[in-house]
Parts: structure tokens; C-alpha cells; sequence
């Protein structure tokens, strides 16, 4: 007997075969693939927190300037839920819509902020959330609420307002239910910070810290100096006090104290850092003690604005490349790819950062495909070059250790382990290439191996020499062209002789390049012609745009160059056929191109949207593309960004053959196969747990017609 099902089968096959007739393809398409995020949140990092269960369980939501959060995009609000972050609803609206403030109040989520509507809805400066929608609290506030608590069953707001409801209320409120209502005669400043500890209410701000027991304010010991309090929360019964001090009734605590009802004391090393590291926000979530703001170490470990407390260690929420090799000193700092390299079948990532993938790695790590590791113990100072010579990876850069061992700015791995070559470099090595078998390095230094060797040096496999007598000033950039060794950088002689910016080297002495270019960081050869980037609009007396090609003979542009930006191209690779650039260019050939662009021989052409976002987030912060390389049939950029095409890929990203929706057996056609696999899923997924659902295309939990739509729409 035949049921409806049998017949929708059938009209389904129908179809199929009517689209089984057209034109197909079998190339996927290239696209900027899933990358890694941050470990925590990027921008100016969390401003509030708070526990709250939707209906789903108790996460942890966290607020505040912050746009991107682990690998997803969450605009100044998400939420936590103990493994991974995910964006909440519609974010807020107005000219600064920033959350400052969260807690719970009435089975609610409260916020308060800087903004002026939540969810479309007009709340000025205060909202709650009841896990679907938002909606104000009265007529809000005249001004900005900065924090919330709760108090003797009332809900408790402070900040930069003077009035509450209409009414007169300076600086901190309370409200019923119903109605706001002044607290006493308030405050004389803006109130940063609320809880409540022992019976009484606690408020923070510039004035430091006080305690309302319902009449009166008092003082607790000392309290702070050295910066305001900014956060306040309770944890293993001890009030726990965050914001931008540095000492605590005396004694010091960087940015984050406790008090125990009499004394203060640090939790651990805190958030050391410069003028803007701060503690902001404060909670405890699963039996820890969560605090957010804007730092980029916690107890001495590599975090990114949040981190978590256990009562003895912090550690960060989240996982992928950050830190800074400055060390905890440097409060706030964007971690740089400079170099990528391909090794043993592995990416070998180069630049300043002390984690990759929640594993500590100092200043280099490799990427095996699935995970980042680290070489040994790394650097002591940030890599800059990265090559292979004789079957050992070699690193250049500014660091003098590797793997613990004294290695001045250059070392080799064989594997296993570093070593140093020879007595290394007095000063940076920027650039490193082979040529006639030997080991070339560039730089800032002005002696190899003891001897003098101005800006470059060769090794070979004993002994550094000089070539010749040098260049008179940086060299940033090497590559080898129709047998010779080219060498691009600041210079403006090269063996004595003239060479603006760039050079060649027979083996036996220096020449120029024509007339040369402005200052040179990025060399390679496409189709049998030198490529030179940098920062410079002309080539051999020729008018170019940061790029430009050199056949043997003459300079000559590459369609229009770039611009925008700064226009700079810092990093040149060939990739399928095509010229890859990347620096700090928005346009490429007159055509919008964020940061990397591709030249056919022709012209320009974008990849995807390109790259985008900056670790903090401000007027004039931009990306910047500074490595290229190939790996795994895949292009491979690393630099200063947080987002390639609508991709979160925190400082590395990969462009490549991506899938194409509804091609479930991964053959790059979308077909009969993959219909009948769909078809075979029909219905609810089963949970989780026991298996994904990888025909439910639209992420609804189901397998229904609306997948069916999605993979018709994608046929072939």
C-alpha cells in the first residue's frame, strides 16, 4: 500500500532527475574557510556580567564593548555556557549602545548601559531580558547606568544619572517592581560598581569602595589607591573587588583584591599591565570566579579580556592565538603572525604570542593540520623569519634564546630541538633565504657570527661570512631571481654602490635595479618576473602604487597597485596560478580588496571580503596582512586581524576549496547521492550527543523541505 510519503518520494526523485539534467561542476568553491577565534573577547574586552537561565540551563552572559567573542560574532553582548560562547538576540541601539551592567532581578536579566533602545524597543539606559525579548524598566534614567545589584528584594542601579523615573535620584536608585525611587540623598560622583556583602550594600567608583547598612555609608579599612573600582562581586565568601587600582588597604593587588570583612588582600599576581588594564566586570559561574575587562594576562597566563578563578589559578575561556612576548607588563596587546612556513608536512607559525590553541607557545608553534603545538620551549623574543635550509627549519628575529639556549637572534630546529648557528647576530634578523646552498639572513645587525657583516650575511653551514660589504641600512626582504640573490629593504647603497631599496647579488658583488623603488617589504617571482611590495608609488622612475615588476630590463606597474589604507603591501606568495598580496591596502586595481588581493596577469580581484577587525577596536586601527604561504593545497595568511571574509580567524586564516551547502559525501557536486542521504535523514536529528545531523542544512534541527529547498538551490 502507498502512503504519502511513497508519492513525495517519488516527485522528489522527479525533480532530481530533471536537475540531474543540467550542467554541473565539480570544482568546490574557493572561499575563506573556518578559522580560530580569540580566548575570550577582542575589542576594549567584557564590562558586565551575570548568571542567568534562559529556560536552557544557568550561562554565564557577559557584556560590554567587545564585538567578537571565542569564534563567534556576538555585537557587545553573549553567552557562555561553559564550553563554548554564542551570540544573544538583538544587541542594543543609540549613538553609543554599550552594556556596562548586568544582573538578575525578578526571574529577569537586567542590563544598563549607555544605550537608548534594546531590541528596537525605547529603554533608556536600562532594559531586562526575559530570555526572548527585551523591554525597559519605566521611563529609565536621564544618563548612563554604570551598575546593578540587588538589595532588600529591590533592584539596585548606579552610574552618571540624576534622575530615575523622572525623579530626582543622584546617581543611584532603586526600584520595586513598579517604580524608581531615590536611594537616601545618593551619591556625590558617579557609582561604578554594586553588591551587597555581610547585609549591607557595597558601591565602588572613583571614590574607591563604601557600605550602606541601610542608613548610613561607611568605609571598608584603607580601600584602594592607584585607580578606581570598577567591579564587585562575592565568591567563597569574601568580596571580591576588580577595577584599575594597583594596592588594596595598603598592600599590593593589581587590579583585582579580596576583602574578608577585615583585611585586604591580591588573588594571586592579578592583571598587571599599563594605564588602561582594568578588572570591569565580576561574577562566579560554575563555582568559579569570572572577571572581565580589558587585560591581556591573568596570574602571569596569556588571556584575552576574561578569565576564570578556581580559587587558586586563573585561566582563560576560550581558546586560539594571543598574548604578547612582552609579558604580563604590557596590559594590552595585539599578538602578530610575522612569518609562516612550511616544515615536516606541518605550518610553522612565527611572530609575538605566547599562546596558540590554548597551549602556551612562545613566539612560534606549528599547525599539524588539527592543532597547534609548540617547538620546545620557544623564543625569547618575537620571530620575524622563517625558512628551511638542509633539512632544519631556521628562525630569525629579535629574541636571543631558543628553546633555552642562547641563540642571538637566529637558531635552527632539527625536529627536536633548537640550537644556535654559530655566535648569531648583534641586532634583528628580518629576512632569511637559500642561495647556492648556502643560508642568507638580512636584517638590522651589523655582525654575524662575530664578524662584520652589515645588514646581511651568509652561513654556510660552519661559519657566517659577509656579502661584500653590505647595505647601508635595513634589509627586510630576500628572494632569489634568474640566479641571483635579490635583497629588499630601507638601503640606499649596497656594496658601496648605489641601490635604492632593493639589490641584486651575483655571488660575487652587488648591483642595482635600474633606478630601484621606495622602501621594499615583500619580494617573490610570478611568471618569470621579480615582484617587489612595499611603501612606494614609483619603480625605476615609473609611477606605481606599492607594487610593481621588475623583467630583467625595467620597472613596470601591476595594473593600478593599491590603495587605501596605508596602501602598503608587506607579504607577496604565488598561490594556484596567481600573484597574492597582502599588507595594509583597502583597494587593489581601483577595486575594493580589504588587505589582500589576487593578480591573474591581468588585473586585480579580491578574495571574498578579505580581511577585517582588529584585536582593540579603535578610529584608526587596521589590519594587517605580513605572511603568505601555501599549505595543504590551501592558502595560509597570517598578520593582525580577527576576521577573513564572514569568518572569525583570529591572526591566521585560510582561503581555499570550501564545501558547497548540501554536498553531504564531500564530492564537490551537489547530486543524487546527496539527495538520497537527505531523504534517508528525513525528520527531527536525534540528539547531540549520539550523532550530528549533517543534512539538517538549516541548522533548525529537523531534516524537512526546507533542506530540500537549500540543496536544490545548490544543485550540481
Amino acid at each position: 500500500m502507498y502512503t504519502i510519503r511513497h508519492f513525495q518520494r517519488l516527485f522528489v526523485i522527479l525533480i532530481a532527475v530533471f536537475f540531474a539534467t543540467q550542467p554541473v561542476s565539480a570544482q568546490c568553491t574557493e572561499q575563506w574557510l573556518p578559522g580560530q577565534g580569540v580566548p575570550g573577547l577582542n575589542g576594549y574586552g567584557g564590562y558586565a556580567a551575570a548568571v542567568y537561565d534562559d529556560g536552557t540551563g544557568p550561562a554565564l552572559y557577559v557584556s560590554g564593548e567587545f564585538t567578537i567573542a571565542g569564534d563567534v560574532f556576538a555585537n557587545h553582548i553573549a553567552k557562555w555556557d561553559g564550553t563554548t560562547w554564542s551570540a544573544l538576540g538583538r544587541e542594543m541601539g543609540g549613538e553609543y549602545p554599550w552594556v556596562y551592567a548586568l544582573t538578575v532581578y525578578n526571574g529577569e536579566l537586567i542590563a544598563g548601559g549607555s544605550f537608548t533602545t534594546a531590541g528596537g524597543t525605547e529603554a533608556n539606559y536600562i532594559a531586562s531580558w526575559d530570555g526572548t525579548t527585551w523591554s525597559p524598566l519605566g521611563s529609565g534614567m536621564n544618563s548612563g547606568v554604570l551598575a546593578l545589584t540587588v538589595y532588600n528584594g529591590e533592584l539596585i542601579a548606579a552610574g552618571n544619572f540624576t534622575t530615575a523615573g523622572g525623579t530626582e535620584a543622584n546617581h543611584i536608585a532603586r526600584w520595586d517592581g513598579a517604580q524608581w525611587s531615590p536611594l537616601g540623598s545618593g551619591m556625590i560622583g558617579g557609582v561604578s560598581a554594586l553588591t551587597v556583602y555581610n547585609g549591607e550594600l557595597i558601591a565602588g567608583g572613583g571614590f574607591t569602595i563604601a557600605s550602606w547598612d541601610g542608613a548610613t555609608w561607611s568605609s571598608l579599612g584603607s580601600g584602594m589607591s592607584g585607580g578606581s573600582v570598577l567591579a564587585l562581586t562575592i565568591y567563597n565568601g569574601e568580596l571580591i573587588v576588580g577595577g584599575s587600582f594597583t594596592t588594596a588597604g595598603g598592600m599590593p593587588a593589581e587590579r583585582i583584591a579580596r576583602w574578608d570583612g577585615k583585611s585586604w588582600s591580591p588573588l594571586g599576581s592579578g592583571m598587571p599591565g599599563g594605564q588602561f588594564t582594568s578588572v570591569r566586570t565580576l561574577t562566579v559561574y560554575n563555582g568559579e570566579l569570572i572577571a572581565g575587562g580589558r587585560f591581556g594576562t591573568a596570574g602571569g597566563t596569556t588571556v584575552s579580556n576574561i578569565a576564570h578563578w578556581d580559587g587558586t589559578s586563573w585561566s582563560p575561556l576560550g581558546s586560539g592565538i594571543g598574548g604578547c612576548l612582552q609579558g604580563p607588563g604590557k596590559g594590552e596587546c595585539s599578538p602578530i603572525v610575522t612569518d609562516l612556513a612550511v616544515y615536516n608536512g606541518e605550518l610553522i607559525a612565527g611572530g609575538d604570542f605566547n599562546s596558540a590553541g590554548g597551549t602556551p607557545v612562545i613566539g612560534i608553534a606549528r599547525w599539524d593540520g588539527t592543532n597547534w603545538s609548540p617547538l620546545g620551549s620557544g623564543m625569547s623574543g618575537t620571530v620575524f623569519a622563517l625558512t628551511v635550509y638542509n633539512g632544519e627549519l631556521i628562525a630569525g628575529g629579535g629574541f636571543t634564546t631558543a628553546g633555552g639556549t642562547e641563540a642571538n637572534r637566529i637558531a635552527r630546529w632539527d625536529g627536536k630541538s633548537w640550537s644556535p648557528l654559530g655566535s648569531g647576530m648583534n641586532d634583528s634578523v628580518w629576512a632569511l633565504t637559500v642561495y647556492n646552498g648556502e643560508l642568507i639572513a638580512g636584517g638590522t645587525f651589523t655582525t654575524a657570527g662575530g664578524t662584520p657583516a652589515n645588514k646581511i650575511a651568509r652561513w654556510d653551514g660552519a661559519s657566517w661570512s659577509p656579502l661584500g660589504s653590505g647595505m647601508s641600512n635595513h634589509v627586510k626582504a630576500l628572494t632569489i631571481y634568474n640566479g641571483e640573490l635579490i635583497a629588499g629593504g630601507f638601503f640606499s647603497t649596497a656594496g658601496g654602490m648605489p641601490a635604492s631599496r632593493i639589490a641584486r647579488w651575483d655571488g660575487t658583488s652587488w648591483s642595482s635595479l635600474g633606478s630601484g623603488t621606495g622602501n621594499v617589504f615583500g619580494l617573490t617571482v610570478y611568471n618569470g618576473e621579480l615582484i617587489a611590495g612595499g611603501q612606494f608609488t614609483s619603480a625605476g622612475g615609473t609611477e606605481v602604487n606599492y607594487i610593481a615588476r621588475w623583467d630583467g630590463a625595467s620597472w613596470s606597474p601591476l595594473g593600478n597597485g593599491m590603495s587605501g589604507g596605508w596602501g602598503f603591501v608587506h607579504a607577496l606568495t604565488v598561490y594556484n596560478g596567481e600573484l597574492i598580496a597582502g599588507g595594509q591596502f583597502t583597494t587593489a586595481g581601483g577595486t575594493r580588496a580589504n588587505y589582500i588581493a589576487r593578480w591573474d596577469g591581468l588585473s586585480w580581484s579580491p578574495l571574498g571580503s578579505g580581511i577585517q577587525g582588529c584585536y582593540v577596536q579603535f578610529q584608526f586601527c587596521y589590519p594587517i596582512v605580513r605572511a603568505l604561504t601555501v599549505y595543504n593545497g590551501e592558502l595560509i595568511a597570517g598578520g593582525e586581524f580577527l576576521v577573513a571574509g564572514e569568518q572569525v580567524s583570529a591572526y591566521w586564516a585560510r582561503w581555499g576549496p570550501g564545501p558547497l551547502l548540501g554536498d553531504l559525501d564531500g564530492d564537490c557536486i551537489v547530486g543524487l547521492s546527496d539527495l538520497s542521504a537527505l531523504l534517508d535523514n528525513w525528520g527531527p536529528c536525534p540528539p547531540p550527543e549520539k550523532s550530528d545531523c549533517p543534512a539538517d542544512l538549516d541548522g533548525d534541527g529537523k531534516v524537512s523541505t526546507i533542506d530540500l529547498l537549500i540543496l536544490f538551490a545548490n544543485w550540481g
